[in-house]
């Protein structure tokens, strides 16, 4: 991964937890633009908004400064992301890098480092994170919903509620295990289910349960292909 990335990806990160936290969820780019454009001299429109959200771009200094006092961003994670401090990292206090790190390593990743398809929410259904396998099946598959990429952004109920046709069914199910688990944090879902192509049968196991990030509720979906006697056996 290029220093670019790296630094796209801190940001992000951060960006979203502090939108979290002020909002108790990622809200759309557009409220986010309107809210931002509140409190900058210099105007953002939606689509921006929509890039700093995926991290897609960095934003100017002068944006950037005003997304972290406005959210109570961490300074130190956010500028070693900014392309003016992430090409001086010699210079940068080697036990701020060192906590920077971790962060890092705990935000993105544990999750990576697991084969199945993880998504955190919020309690309202809107993708706070993703693993690379969920990216990966994302991107090769077109989402339940063509017009919304199902990452980062995006809301998994009110996609899961347009579903149509074969996998109707299926999606009802996960949207109302999430509302669920939403309504009752201590409880955990567990529960199969097929996804066949044109061209091969697929069977999948998904698992919910939920954790809760200072005052927020954070719900976890894992999605793990399995094989046609798994799917038979019982939970």
């Amino acid at each position: 991964m290029n220093t670019k990335t790296n630094m796209l990806e801190r940001f992000s990160i951060a960006l979203r937890s502090g939108l979290v936290n002020k909002f108790s969820r990622i809200p759309t780019a557009q409220k986010f633009s309107d809210e931002f454009n509140l409190r900058s001299v210099t105007p953002i429109t939606r689509e921006t908004a929509r890039k700093w959200i995926n991290g897609l771009v960095m934003p100017e200094s002068e944006r950037l400064l005003v997304l972290i006092q406005w959210l109570n961003l961490n300074a130190d994670y956010v500028y070693l992301a900014s392309t003016e401090v992430g090409n001086d990292v010699e210079n940068y206090p080697p036990n701020k890098i060192q906590r920077l790190r971790e962060i890092e390593f705990f935000a993105r990743n544990a999750l990576n480092f697991a084969s199945p398809r993880i998504a955190i929410m919020d309690k309202h259904g809107t993708i706070i994170l993703v693993n690379e396998a969920w990216r990966a099946a994302a991107n090769r598959n077109p989402p339940l919903h063509k017009t919304t990429a199902l990452c980062e952004g995006a809301n998994y109920l009110e996609i899961l509620d347009k579903v149509k046709g074969l996998e109707k069914e299926n999606a009802r199910e996960t949207a109302s295990a999430i509302r669920d688990l939403a309504k009752n944090p201590g409880k955990k879902f567990v529960f199969k289910y097929p996804c066949h192509s044109p061209s091969k049968k697929h069977w999948f196991i998904a698992e919910l349960s939920s954790f809760h990030e200072k005052e927020n509720q954070c719900l976890t979906i894992s999605h793990q292909e399995i094989s046609e006697r798994q799917f038979l056996a019982k939970i």
